[in-house]
């Protein structure tokens, strides 16, 4: 499902945002703190990093319940979508905490250098822990502002 580069854009510093479903029907969005492939082909599967304090997420999500995440580049707005199903919430490993980490360098780095705020400033928004879910990935859609914008990204059969 992801070549190489798509690969590498989506497991960079971009910025990650999360919609997930309420019981009741409503839309949720939060903010992701990493994203890293489990597996790819077929049966795609990535993992992301959820702030500990994000109940309404973390609850959506442990429900198995439909989750959408947008990877956005900081730097040139290079946008994609991934739709699919959440497959069960954790608690962070230690490789997790790590990944968060790179995570946030990378993408408080691109925010300092793109818009001038000083990273020790971002490091506020910093969650105080994280929970893990792994996310079954069906569809993909480029979402890069332009004519192309919304477009479902075919997969190769």
């Amino acid at each position: 499902m992801f070549d190489p580069e798509t690969r590498a854009f989506v497991e960079s510093g971009c910025a990650l945002i999360v919609g997930t479903v309420e019981e009741d029907g409503a839309p949720h969005a939060g903010r992701l703190w990493g994203l890293d492939v489990v597996s790819d082909g077929p049966d795609t599967v990535v993992r992301v990093l959820l702030d500990v304090d994000d109940m309404a997420t973390i609850a959506n999500a442990a429900g198995r319940g439909q989750m959408a995440v947008t990877a956005t580049s900081v730097r040139t707005f290079h946008s994609m979508q991934m739709k699919g199903v959440a497959r069960y919430v954790e608690p962070a490993t230690e490789g997790d905490q790590a990944r968060a980490r790179r995570y946030m360098d990378a993408f408080f780095t691109d925010l300092s250098e793109t818009d001038g705020t000083p990273a020790k400033l971002l490091e506020c928004f910093e969650p105080r822990a994280f929970v893990a879910c792994e996310l079954e990935v069906h569809e993909l859609y480029d979402q890069t502002p332009g004519p192309s914008a919304g477009a479902r990204i075919e997969q190769p059969t």
